[in-house]
């Protein structure tokens, strides 16, 4: 896998979501440079942004579906706690002295199907039960966001 060309297809309809999943997007992308360019430094830097960028927007989405009584809340934890346990393992190569661009190669294809996979799936089915609850707090997305993000309008 190379570039993610990022497509209307992926998104669920929930701009502030669609937007986050377009930045993680973008980090992959970066790995992607950070590969061609045989880049080490980049590797490692771009992996910490997108650990923390992911786990972030995990916590958001969270706090979302939950907030929107999303009914399927529990299954879809059960799939970041795995995911976020696959960063963590990509994130122990890397420190323990795996070759940096090897392990981007992995990261950055399995991130990409993984992101695909998981949008059109299980972000999709929860989508139309955050649309409407957002319709009627959308005070709560700009403090979730600063609580999270430090920042409301940090996509």
């Amino acid at each position: 896998m190379a570039y993610f060309e990022w497509n209307t297809s992926y998104d669920i309809g929930v701009d502030i979501i669609d937007s986050q999943h377009r930045r993680i997007a973008d980090y992959v992308n970066g790995l992607d440079e950070a590969i061609k360019s045989d880049d080490k430094a980049a590797v490692f830097d771009l992996m910490e942004l997108l650990k923390d960028y992911t786990f972030d927007h995990f916590a958001f989405e969270e706090q979302l579906m939950e907030r929107a009584g999303y009914p399927l809340l529990d299954a879809h934890l059960v799939v970041h706690q795995r995911f976020r346990a696959k960063v963590n393992d990509f994130e122990y190569a890397l420190r323990s002295g795996d070759d940096p661009i090897g392990v981007a190669r992995k990261i950055r294809n399995e991130l990409t199907r993984w992101l695909i996979q998981h949008i059109q799936h299980e972000d999709q089915n929860y989508a139309a039960v955050v649309r409407k609850a957002l319709k009627k707090e959308s005070s709560w997305v700009s403090a979730a966001l600063t609580r999270i993000f430090g920042t409301e309008t940090r996509v």
